[in-house]
């Protein structure tokens, strides 16, 4: 890159010399240093060791992060480390800022949610062959009193140029095929930005620890079956009501009362925030079977508001992990890669089954991959626990009915009615199966029920 930019200079200088015909170096260096600060003042990181620093946390999944100022749009993960998965060139709104007011052509500043996916939405030179509508305006818009709709992510067939939007995101048809893939429906956050600031991923944010004690407080309140704790984390008028308040007491009421083996801490948390808004995202566990050792759960989604330098909760949403659809993409060859994945993970959910209920349980550890982790135990734990439930286990009868199946690139999900019974434990309950693919196979990373 150093190279490349100082070739650029000597060709410029090159041709200044030929057509100003300039001889004297002292005006030589002049030129050059006029021109180094131009590119020291962009904010173009270089590599991947910096991420933007509105990913306060990222534990599962992917976030979707637009830069106005550079009109380009990134797609981040972590697996680990932080890795850059997906960057395109984008357009956004003809005007600068962020939206106000329905036809201001400003493209919105804050943190969104896909709510789904429109196929052929359009003329295709203008919206490409699909679009994701966000959820413009939020809770927090609408209490800053800026309005419009139809804020979505869409693509063109036209060549792409910068801030030529009415307020969308806009990316060449072929890049948003793309990006589909990455997008999960209510759960992908998408972050958009006047500009982004480059942080290193390994610097702790001053901001997570402040966040995360609002977690804590909403997570204490909610095990110690305390509503009125709950309702004080939320800003004046933004209170749990109606039937989210029920919808609330009736999973404080399932609360199962536990021994000191099992704590019922959010999982998966990963935490967003632009400017004054912030959203925390987590798998929220609230019973436990102590006789076959089966969670349950739900995906929760707390939105926050900065107000007079304090967060708040302004808004909620609960829904169980496996209502999630991931979208796929749309042509033949896709398609048919996708119907091959599914048979496989069927295959897998098969061989997974089988290997439990004969005992095979070497067979059993390889359907799940080397990085699994389940209730603080390891793979080679979690098989030597597995093992020890199955020796104590007697006249062990296993099924499964309503298999799901949805895959995203190199992530899937299995989910099932699993009927289970033996010497020790009668059940019956919905279960899903979090897969990654490793090489040619599909592995479980992840178990939820």
């Amino acid at each position: 890159m150093e190279t490349l930019l100082f070739n650029k200079y000597i060709d410029l200088i090159n041709c200044i010399m030929i057509k100003k015909r300039f001889s004297s170096y002292s005006t030589i260096l002049f030129f050059l240093l006029l021109l180094c600060p131009i590119t020291a003042s962009t904010n173009i990181p270089i590599g991947d060791e910096k991420i933007p620093d509105s990913i306060i946390s990222l534990s599962s999944g992917y976030a979707i992060v637009v830069d106005k100022q550079h009109q380009k749009i990134y797609v981040f993960q972590k697996n680990g480390t932080f890795s850059k998965v997906f960057e395109a060139h984008c357009s956004t709104g003809q005007n600068p800022g962020s939206k106000q007011v329905a036809g201001d052509k400003k493209t919105p500043n804050g943190i969104f949610f896909v709510t789904k996916m429109l196929t052929n939405p359009g003329p295709p030179e203008i919206y490409g062959s699909m679009a994701f509508p966000l959820d413009y305006p939020t809770i927090s818009d609408q209490r800053a009193g800026r309005d419009g709709n139809n804020i979505w992510i869409h693509g063109t067939t036209k060549t792409l140029l910068p801030t030529q939007s009415k307020g969308c995101v806009v990316l060449h048809d072929n890049d948003l095929k793309r990006l589909a893939k990455f997008i999960y429906f209510n759960k992908t956050p998408v972050v958009i930005s006047e500009f982004i600031k480059w942080v290193p991923q390994d610097k702790i944010p001053p901001l997570k620890n402040e966040l995360e004690r609002i977690l804590t407080s909403w997570h204490k309140a909610f095990v110690a079956k305390d509503i009125r704790t709950i309702d004080s984390l939320y800003a004046q008028g933004s209170e749990i009501k109606g039937k989210r308040r029920e919808d609330l007491k009736d999973k404080i009421k399932a609360l199962t009362n536990l021994n000191q083996h099992f704590i019922l801490e959010p999982r998966d948390v990963s935490i967003l925030q632009e400017n004054n808004n912030a959203v925390i995202i987590f798998d929220q566990i609230y019973a436990v079977n102590s006789n076959n050792y089966s969670f349950q759960g739900f995906y929760n989604k707390l939105i926050l508001e900065k107000i007079n330098n304090k967060w708040y909760i302004t808004d909620d949403a609960t829904s169980s992990p496996t209502n999630n659809k991931i979208l796929a993409q749309v042509n033949s060859k896709q398609t048919e890669d996708k119907s091959v994945s599914k048979e496989a993970i069927e295959n897998l959910v098969n061989k997974w089954l089988s290997s439990w209920k004969l005992g095979k349980m070497r067979t059993y550890r390889s359907c799940y991959a080397p990085n699994f982790q389940s209730r603080g135990m390891n793979l080679s734990e979690w098989v030597s626990f597995k093992t020890t439930i199955r020796q104590k286990s007697e006249n062990i009868s296993i099924r499964i009915d309503k298999l799901q199946t949805s895959v995203n690139n190199d992530t899937a999900r299995a989910s099932f009615i699993q009927h289970y019974s033996s010497s020790l434990i009668n059940s019956k309950g919905k279960k899903t199966l979090e897969l990654k693919k490793i090489g040619d196979e599909w592995k479980i990373y992840r178990e939820l029920m």
